[in-house]
């Protein structure tokens, strides 16, 4: 009946390093020093003294994703899919504004009839475009990557009869240097660990999601799945992770997988966060209502 709040990386006499720990916890630090944690609420590794752990680490988050329903936008990090116009090229990946790799892959929701795209890329540094067919790009090697900490606008242009383009904007950022670094100490010292494979994930997935990199959150978990992992874990945190950013149909995918294989090992607690999960995601599905007065 654990509901994990974070993961001990060492120095308490009764928890192990590596080992969970679950909400009420209390630490023991070893002659009367600290203990180092990584709190999941904040994504970070810190030094905590005796007392109950999720106090320390000011657990504010909510283990169940914030779900992007339409007639309330401000809740998303970013909404996807084509929910305002169906024949509009929307960027899907990266799944987030913020970015680690300068040179990601594009790619969009198709548009009917299209018989190609157009892609721009400009920013600090970068000036270039590109004609695909399909609906995804590779970033190109021979142009200049993105710069970090600067803003890229991106363009996908959807090329129609006669002429015609359909156009849709969003930008990108790719992290700054120092902040990369120091997420790269964290990751650096949760590996050291040598937590099995889908543990790693989940805990990367919670410093990915504290600093906003959405996208590197969501395709660590996808490496899992890849893998074939039936731990229920990783399909209702990635389904988490795809309304974080709005991809409820993907999310109610997941979800389902996790009420599977929870069922199957008997995990009531992820059985429950999966079924109001699919709710959520099941909810923001729903058609918008309009508002007669806003007519």
């Amino acid at each position: 009946m654990c509901q994990p709040v974070a993961r001990i990386i060492k120095g308490d006499i009764r928890l192990a390093a590596g080992s969970q720990a679950c909400k009420g916890d209390h630490l023991q630090p070893a002659n009367s020093a600290t203990v180092e944690v990584l709190c999941y609420g904040k994504g970070n590794i810190l030094q905590l003294k005796s007392g109950i752990i999720d106090e320390q680490c000011s657990l504010l988050f909510n283990n169940q994703a914030q779900v992007c329903i339409r007639e309330k936008r401000f809740n998303c990090f970013r909404t996807k899919g084509p929910e305002e116009d169906e024949n509009t090229p929307t960027l899907i990946t990266p799944y987030s504004p913020l970015i680690l790799n300068p040179r990601p892959v594009l790619s969009w929701t198709p548009v009917p009839n299209a018989i190609g795209y157009i892609v721009q890329i400009k920013g600090t540094g970068v000036d270039w475009s590109k004609e695909v067919n399909p609906t995804s790009l590779s970033y190109p090697q021979e142009q200049p990557a993105m710069q970090p900490g600067t803003i890229s606008q991106i363009n996908v242009l959807a090329k129609m009869a006669e002429q015609k383009f359909i156009v849709s904007s969003s930008i990108l950022m790719v992290l700054h240097p120092q902040k990369a670094q120091q997420i790269k100490v964290i990751i650096e010292r949760i590996q050291s660990l040598k937590l099995h494979p889908d543990e790693l994930a989940v805990d990367l997935n919670y410093v990915y999601k504290a600093n906003d990199l959405l996208s590197e959150a969501i395709e660590v978990l996808k490496e899992r799945i890849k893998a074939r992992t039936q731990n229920p874990t990783i399909y209702r945190v990635l389904g988490d992770r795809y309304l974080n950013v709005g991809l409820s149909e993907e999310a109610s995918r997941e979800y389902r997988m996790a009420i599977q294989y929870a069922k199957l090992r008997g995990n009531v607690i992820e059985l429950a966060k999966a079924q109001i999960g699919l709710e959520l995601s099941l909810q923001s599905q729903l058609p918008t209502r309009i508002n007669p007065d806003q007519k």
